[in-house]
This record gives C-alpha cells, sequence and structure tokens, in this order.
C-alpha cells in the first residue's frame, strides 16, 4: 500500500506537470490544478482500517460488509485465533476504490500503543472501523485519540449484537430501551476520554439485515465524499513538500553557497590596523548579504496582492480571506526573523569588538567565520522552511470550503 502523497492523487503525468508548473514560478496554476483535483476524487483509493482486539469481530465484519460467508472464495479467514501477521486489503466491491484493511489484533502480540501503529503503518491509512465486542474497552479509548490526532475520523462498531439481544431477551428487557442504553453507553465512554463521539453502530455480521449493519454501509457511502475530501486537505502539506521539492534542492544549494561565503567574510581578521575599517565593511558584508538572501527567498514566493486578488477570482472566493492568512504567516514569522537578525547583529558586535584585542588573528578568524556562518544559517535556513510552510498554507486556505 505504501505510495507517495503525490500519486495517491494525481497520476504521474500530472505528477510532473505540478512540480513543472511550481519550478516555473507558476503557482497560480498550480493551486487551480489542485483545486480541481479536490473537486473530483472519484479515483482516489480510499483505505479503512478495521481495527480491534483479537476476536472482536473483524474479519467477520469485512465478511459482511462484503456479503461474504467465511468459507467462500476470497474472504476473510475468522476464528478467535490471531492468523494474521500484517494488515491484509479487501476490495470493497460496493464502493469503487475503497479497500478494507484487516488488522492484527490491537492485543494480539502484547499490546504496546506506539508499536503496534508503527508495525502496522497507522498513519498510511484514510479511515478507521473501531470494532468492539461487549464493552468499550481502553485499547478502544487509546486508538480514538491516536485517530482525532490526525485529523481523521472513524466508526465505532459493537458487534456481536445479537448476543445481547439474547440476554435482554431472557432478561425480559425491552429490546429498543437496551439499544438506547448501549449506545448512551458507548457516547459516555468517548467523553469520558475526551473524544468527540463518533458515529456508533450496533451490528450483528451474521443476522446481516438485522440492526445496523446496512445503515452503516449507507452512511458510509453518504459520507465517502466527506472523507476524501478530509484526506485531501490534510495531505496538502506532504503534496506540496513533492511538487516543491527539486526547486527546494535548488534553493538549499544556493543558501548553502551564501552561508558558506558569510563564513569565509567572518575568516578576514577584525581589524588589519587602527586605520583600516575592516570591522565595518565585515559587518556590513556578511549582514548586508544574509538580508539580501532573506530577501531573495521572499521574493521567489512570487505572492503579491494581484495575485491574490487574480487568485481569488478564479476559485471564486473573496480575496480578503487569502490577503488575511498571508498576513497572518508573516505576522507569525516575523519575531523569529526579528530575533535571529539581533542575535546575528550581537554576534557579530562581540567579534568586532570584545575580541579584537584579547585574541590572537586565528582565535578572531574562527570565531568570525563560525558566528558569520552560524548567522547566516539560521536565518536563510528559517526562511527557506517558512517559504514551504506558506505555500502549503495558502493552498490549504484556497482550497478550504470555508
Amino acid at each position: 500500500m505504501a505510495q507517495s502523497t503525490l500519486s495517491k492523487f494525481f497520476t504521474p503525468q500530472e505528477s510532473r506537470n505540478l512540480q513543472c508548473l511550481y519550478n516555473t514560478g507558476d503557482l497560480e496554476t498550480v493551486i487551480l490544478q489542485m483545486k480541481s483535483k479536490s473537486d473530483n476524487l472519484t479515483n482516489m483509493q480510499l483505505n479503512i482500517a478495521v481495527m480491534g482486539d483479537v476476536g472482536s469481530g473483524k474479519s467477520t465484519f469485512i465478511n459482511a460488509m462484503r456479503g461474504l460467508r467465511s468459507d467462500d472464495q476470497g474472504a476473510a479467514p475468522t476464528g478467535n485465533e490471531e492468523t494474521r501477521i500484517g494488515p491484509t486489503g479487501y476490495p470493497y466491491q460496493d464502493l469503487p476504490n475503497v479497500q478494507l484493511w484487516d488488522l492484527p489484533g490491537t492485543n494480539s502480540v502484547g499490546f504496546e500503543l506506539n508499536h503496534y501503529l508503527k508495525k502496522v503503518n497507522f498513519e498510511s491509512y484514510d479511515f478507521f472501523i473501531i470494532i468492539s465486542q461487549a464493552r468499550f474497552r481502553e485499547n478502544d479509548a487509546k486508538l480514538a485519540k491516536k485517530i482525532r490526532e490526525q485529523g481523521k475520523e472513524f466508526y465505532y462498531v459493537r458487534a456481536k449484537i445479537d448476543n445481547d439481544a439474547r440476554s435482554l431477551g431472557r432478561q425480559g428487557a425491552d429490546l429498543n430501551e437496551g439499544w438506547v442504553r448501549i449506545r448512551r453507553d458507548c457516547i459516555s465512554n468517548f467523553q469520558s476520554v475526551e473524544v468527540t463521539p463518533p458515529a456508533i453502530f450496533l451490528i450483528s455480521s451474521f443476522d446481516q439485515e438485522e440492526y445496523d449493519l446496512p445503515e452503516l454501509k449507507n452512511t458510509l457511502a453518504r459520507d465517502l465524499c466527506s472523507i476524501k475530501s478530509n484526506i485531501f486537505m490534510l495531505s496538502i502539506p506532504k503534496i506540496m513538500t513533492e511538487i516543491t521539492e527539486s526547486k527546494t534542492r535548488m534553493l538549499k544549494k544556493r543558501v548553502w553557497m551564501l552561508d558558506i561565503l558569510a563564513g569565509a567574510i567572518g575568516t578576514v581578521p577584525v581589524s588589519v590596523s587602527e586605520s583600516v575599517p575592516v570591522p565595518v565593511l565585515l559587518f556590513t558584508a556578511c549582514v548586508g548579504l544574509t538580508i539580501a538572501g532573506w530577501m531573495y527567498l521572499r521574493k521567489q514566493l512570487r505572492i503579491s496582492n494581484t495575485f491574490l486578488q487574480r487568485l481569488a477570482s478564479k476559485i471564486y472566493k473573496p480575496s480578503s480571506s487569502l490577503k488575511a492568512e498571508m498576513n497572518r504567516q508573516l505576522t507569525r514569522k516575523l519575531p523569529s526573523t526579528v530575533i535571529h537578525i539581533l542575535l546575528g547583529i550581537t554576534l557579530i558586535a562581540c567579534m568586532i569588538t570584545g575580541t579584537r584585542r584579547s585574541f590572537t588573528l586565528i582565535i578572531q578568524s574562527i570565531f568570525g567565520a563560525v558566528s558569520s556562518f552560524a548567522f547566516a544559517y539560521k536565518l536563510l535556513n528559517d526562511s527557506l522552511r517558512q517559504r514551504l510552510e506558506t505555500v502549503q498554507q495558502l493552498v490549504k486556505c484556497a482550497l478550504s470550503r470555508e
């Protein structure tokens, strides 16, 4: 199932085209093509992880969703013993491009959350169905929290509800009241662990036309578009990282060259004689070089008010929302940038004044090289990273449906 995030949504030709457009500075067309894709995710592969403890009924549930019995060809193997080494995918014929993944039981090898999540490649799934039986379990709560932390959604399924029906029948209890009580208990359990309760379904994988299995199928079909849209929005940072990878590598090389040049300037002794103002020249050259590099990276964004107005008119959004996002990004980045500049000025000032009489020229050169290189490296690499983050936020703002 492993694949690049970009290839999950775009064909190889589309991916190359997006990268080429970005490399030539046509961010507007990149955003418009991404918006077109976000409006039509029909061909997107959706991977749904079915999770739960051993014996909770995961495999039987997958067979029921696919209309199969355990002895049918292609059915998931069932039984209380854990038979899978890793996740196993099964196509869900009712919905195109949907794959149901039968994951090993959360308690099959001694549950240790982080180890288990890494083993099953947890972050690669788009949607989750947590299967439980009889009662809400600690593992259910842990999984629910991890899913929400990713910004993804899930359903909660109380399986083997036919067993509860028989138990309620023997007690002479009203079944409808019993279902209400079970749902209320599930909601209360999620709230107690500070997780917003998901859609809850009470099912029997054997009595497939009774209880909530038909409703679950209908709900999944109805939610499919919103699930895919949510996954696309969550994937924008990784998509943009892949699109911008080539140009970012080129900019990193230029930044590295500027860092080395700043360090080389810093190696010049801070004074040659009392009459030659070399310190002033070094100060101006090093800081000027770094600020010029910073301005160059900012210019590479090519995001002007005219650009934002033109883009807004094509995606039918008010330009004020795009401008507000850009202003928020710039305001958020400004304090750290100013701090780095002041830090650099302080370091170079120390190089100019404090070391002139205290240390040999060699030590002064080493100090000057290290401080100049560190100043340039910190400011320019932070600026490069912030540049990518700004592009990502602009794309998310442009593609959001709010």
